[in-house]
């Protein structure tokens, strides 16, 4: 921040033990094409050279500031401290061992200037595996209803690093939940819902570095264990109380699992169930419902036996055949 001036994006980044990606993801940030932006490094009681690094790049770049933990607090202290000491609009996460793309800042400033009703967008992008130079692209939701219906059903729906969001909305929520030790990014978006509308940019602006070390991949099942609990909550939100039986129909109409009658009229129920909590709580309008309906339809048609299936498409082509012939 250059004397008195508000920069219009904050990007908060946390960092422990990151030395070995560090400048690599400081230098994606720093040669964006949007510069209008202050950018909060938070270093979380690392033990190796990152403060060093950090230090360093403040020297050369105004733009940095360095918030610094005596003791390692975990991921979302470390994010929540670099929320409270920012200012800007709009609030862009960041993860020390990743890359944004030069546009990536600049594209979402935009959109979320011309959507004014959009308080979240995050962004496509790649994977890459550090044994590899294979780069995996990965493609999200971009409308809200589908942002909804994958989240609903444990699908990724925004990627937590890639987004940007009003600081209106997050500090409306209190920010992230510093209980949370691994899925941090799911559990604020449970909160989230229902107080503003989602959207993901379709192209690929943030490059995920995958490697066995990192949080994601040591702790898969805290991860697992904590964005199951997240969906629980949040459907007992809505319905008053969920039977965990919904929660596990939800995985299989996830995975396409074929299943009985008796299963598919029940995910029936909880889908007209769902669809109408989120009308009720303002998670859905009603352009999305339909968005919503049309997609859930699909996929629970996707669980029925494939022999049923045969004999429901001769019934519509025997049947709708006859009545044409009818009509003329």
């Amino acid at each position: 921040m250059t004397g008195n001036r508000v920069p219009l994006v904050s990007v908060v980044m946390p960092v422990y033990n990151g030395e070995k990606y560090l400048a690599e993801a400081i230098d994606s940030i720093l040669g964006q094409t949007f510069a209008d932006f202050e950018f909060i490094i938070v270093d979380d009681g690392s033990q190796d050279g990152s403060a060093a690094i950090i230090r360093d790049y403040s020297k050369r770049d105004e733009r940095i500031r360095l918030v610094q933990h005596e003791h390692n607090l975990g991921l979302t202290s470390a994010r929540n401290s670099g929320i409270a000491a920012s200012c800007g609009e709009y609030i862009a996460a960041m993860d020390h061992d990743d890359i944004s793309r030069p546009q990536r800042i600049e594209k979402q400033v935009d959109f979320l200037k011309s959507h004014p009703d959009i308080g979240l967008v995050g962004t496509g992008y790649t994977s890459r595996f550090m044994d590899s130079s294979t780069f995996q692209p990965r493609e999200m939701p971009v409308q809200h209803a589908f942002i909804l219906l994958h989240w609903s059903l444990g699908l990724s729906s925004v990627s937590g690093p890639t987004i940007m969001a009003r600081r209106n909305t997050l500090t409306a929520v209190g920010g992230y939940d510093e209980s949370i030790r691994a899925s941090d990014d799911k559990e604020l978006f449970s909160r989230l819902f229902g107080k503003t509308r989602f959207a993901n940019l379709p192209d690929a602006l943030y490059l995920h570095r995958r490697y066995d070390t990192q949080t994601s991949a040591t702790r898969y099942d805290i991860q697992k264990s904590e964005s199951f609990a997240t969906r629980q909550r949040w459907l007992n939100h809505l319905w008053g109380k969920a039977p965990q039986s919904s929660l596990a129909r939800w995985d299989r109409l996830r995975d396409c699992t074929k299943t009985g009658w008796l299963g598919r009229q029940l995910l029936r129920r909880d889908i007209v169930r769902l669809i109408d909590a989120m009308v009720a709580a303002s998670m859905l309008n009603a352009n999305d419902k339909c968005l919503f309906e049309a997609e859930m339809s699909r996929r629970l048609e996707s669980t029925t036996p494939r022999s049923w299936q045969m004999f429901l498409h001769w019934r519509r082509h025997h049947f709708g055949s006859g009545k044409r012939k009818k009509a003329n």
